[in-house]
């Protein structure tokens, strides 16, 4: 009869130990969007420090794990190719198939001057810990390959 009580104890210090992270289902849907909300808004101020520390991998942002130039000059040519008049976000999926939680959140960016929309721009961003995302992938091509003089930066 005396071992239940030590039985029980055992059990409930053991379980007490253990530890598991969980993403809760508001921060999982919530902060994907405000993430790329911050990144544009950066880019948009050119704020550079700001991007390089919501751009990376599962290894933490480019800004903490790249050279300091490289990761400058990288945030200068996506905050020139990402300037916008106004934007919308217009969906957002969960990606299968990955080994950390990804979403995908699809843009609408409309260009300097208001004259054209870039349709469904991605923006991939990954779970980095149990308490922050980042953006892993912005889909650029989608912008570059505008007509010559429909971006700003084509004169």
């Amino acid at each position: 009869m005396k071992r239940l009580p030590i039985w029980l104890l055992l059990l409930t210090s053991t379980g007490a130990c253990t530890s598991r992270t969980m993403v809760s289902q508001l921060q999982f849907q919530v902060a994907p969007r405000l993430l790329v909300e911050r990144f544009l808004l950066a880019a948009n101020i050119r704020d550079l420090e700001s991007m390089a520390s919501l751009f990376g991998t599962e290894d933490g942002p480019v800004g903490d794990t790249e050279r300091r130039t490289d990761v400058a000059l990288e945030m200068d040519l996506i905050a020139e190719i990402l300037q916008h008049d106004d934007y919308e976000i217009v969906s957002e999926r969960t990606m299968p198939g990955t080994e950390v939680p990804t979403i995908r959140i699809g843009v609408d960016l409309v260009v300097p001057g208001g004259a054209i929309t870039v349709r469904d721009v991605g923006f991939t961003v990954i779970l980095e810990s149990s308490n922050r995302w980042l953006i892993n992938v912005i889909e650029l091509e989608k912008i570059l390959a505008l007509p010559p003089g429909r971006r700003r930066d084509s004169k």
